[in-house]
């Protein structure tokens, strides 16, 4: 975090980054296939925050993750018949949305100093709220005659709690500019999926039938990079 006059404690910053999601922390039903990995995806955060003291900061930052693309092969322990062999591929997209409140400590003055940029380290943490949207949830197979071949649920929408914990270096490179480079955890909370399903099925009333509803976490290590100006 930047070390800054309390004269002129308001800071503004936009970030990006880069997310690495370990695949335990999706939980995996008892017929199991939930539980591979997801690819890593990008973020941008906008922040607003103040100097409160000369060693510790307040913020408000927004966050939006890219979309998480999820899938994997699934064979069935139970014998369903609505599917060959029991095979299929689940697939889901999942949005994760938050918005924190942060506190961070850092020293202060510089930590170290070459010519006319100055180093100083800084740690924080935060909660707050997050939204967990989940669409095109389904899985697809090779389907036997009047049985079903695709199914597919509607768009959900999860309110959780979320919270961070924080740890990078500031880089001033000039007076009103900082760049903050580090590592984020981040817990984007719980979601659920609907138990509603949409299916091709000639067996299901009006194509709509119930199903199991499967519920995940979300949890990140983040890598960050923060652009960072002080007004």
């Amino acid at each position: 975090m930047e070390i800054t006059d309390l004269e002129n404690p308001w800071y503004g910053a936009i970030g990006t980054g880069l997310n690495n999601v370990h695949p335990s922390d999706w939980d995996t039903p008892v017929e199991g296939g939930y539980s591979g990995n997801l690819a890593n995806r990008g973020f941008y955060t906008f922040e607003i925050g103040k100097q409160v003291q000369h060693y510790v900061d307040v913020s408000l930052m927004y966050l939006n993750h890219e979309t998480f693309n999820y899938q994997m092969y699934q064979q069935r322990i139970a014998n369903t018949g609505k599917v060959t062999n029991n095979q299929s591929n689940p697939t889901v997209n999942l949005n994760n949305r938050a918005v924190l409140v942060s506190g961070f400590l850092h020293p202060d003055h510089d930590w170290y100093k070459i010519r006319t940029v100055s180093l100083s380290p800084f740690i924080g943490g935060g909660v707050g709220y997050a939204l967990n949207q989940i669409d095109n949830f389904y899985p697809t197979g090779s389907a036997p005659v009047n049985k079903t071949g695709l199914t597919s649920n509607s768009s959900v929408a999860t309110n959780s709690f979320a919270w961070q914990a924080s740890a990078g270096l500031s880089i001033h490179p000039i007076t009103h500019l900082s760049l903050d480079v580090g590592y984020r955890y981040y817990d984007g909370g719980g979601f659920d999926t609907t138990n509603s399903a949409f299916t091709n099925s000639t067996h299901s009333a009006k194509n709509l039938s119930l199903t199991n509803p499967w519920a995940g976490h979300v949890a990140t290590n983040q890598l960050f990079l923060d652009f960072k100006y002080k007004m």
